[in-house]
Order: structure tokens, then sequence, then C-alpha cells
């Protein structure tokens, strides 16, 4: 990541000047074992399928990734300058954990890891993507998934 003292003046005074929206408190829920967790991964860092559509910048939607599928065959979708895709190409784990998250199922330190992992775009505007993750939210429901583990890039 580009320290914010390394951007060109005028994009720094920009994201200097980005509007931090309030979010209303939240009640968390009760912690559970680890034991009784299905967990799914949640990436802000814009993956897709090697064989689907460019994800557009600040769009609101979110991207399947099957737990199985190759390295390979996931790309990454960010295109600004400021954003160092390094450690993505190294080892997709750096963004989408998906080895240690089933090394921890195999291990039974979970119950189990989801055989889908979802992305998002970073840096999108949290309003707009409101009925996307209520969407999300209810399919992971649907899929009996308990946990997620949320990963900013």
């Amino acid at each position: 990541m580009v320290r914010l003292s390394d951007v060109v003046p005028s994009q720094r005074t920009g994201l200097e000047n980005l509007p931090c929206p309030q979010l209303p408190p939240c009640n968390p829920l009760p912690a559970r074992e680890l034991r009784q967790c299905r967990v799914a991964l949640i990436s802000s860092a814009g993956l897709m399928l090697r064989d689907e559509d460019n994800v557009p910048g600040n769009t609101s939607d979110y991207r399947t990734i099957p737990a199985t599928i190759g390295d390979g065959d996931v790309l990454m979708n960010h295109i600004s300058v400021n954003f160092d895709r390094t450690a993505f190409a190294e080892d997709i784990n750096s963004v989408l954990p998906r080895d240690r998250l089933l090394a921890l199922a195999h291990a039974g330190t979970i119950e189990s890891a989801a055989e889908h992992h979802y992305s998002f775009m970073g840096a999108t505007d949290p309003e707009l993507m409101k009925q996307n993750v209520e969407k999300l939210v209810n399919e992971l429901a649907e899929k009996n998934i308990n946990t997620v583990c949320l990963l900013p890039v």
C-alpha cells in the first residue's frame, strides 16, 4: 500500500478531504466457539474469475469465488497506480487466505470452510453497497455460513 505522503499532491488533498461516513452502532452477536464456525472469506480486493467481465470501479456488487478454483483463474481488478499488487501476484492468500482457512478446517480448529468466498471492489461508497451486502448476508445464511472473515485490502 502506498503511503499518503508518497501520493501526488492533488490526489493526497482529495484523499485527505474524503468524508468519513458515520455508521450507526451495531449489536454484535455473542461469540461462538471456533469449532462451531462455518467460515467464508469476504475480500475488498476486487477479485474476479478469469472468464468474467471486468469489475467496474466504484461498483457495489460482489463476485463469488469458488473455494476450489485454481489461483491462476482468479484476477485482481484494481487499477489504481497507488495500489501494489505484488503480494497478490506472489500468493493469492495475501488477499484471500483460502489455503489458511482450509488448513484450519482440516485441523478441526473451525467446523468448515465455505465452498465459495466473495470479493467486493474496495473504495466503494458504503451507502451504495447496502443492497448487495444484504443480498450476500441472505446468501450466506442460506448456505449455513455463520462466520465471515472480512479482509480489507
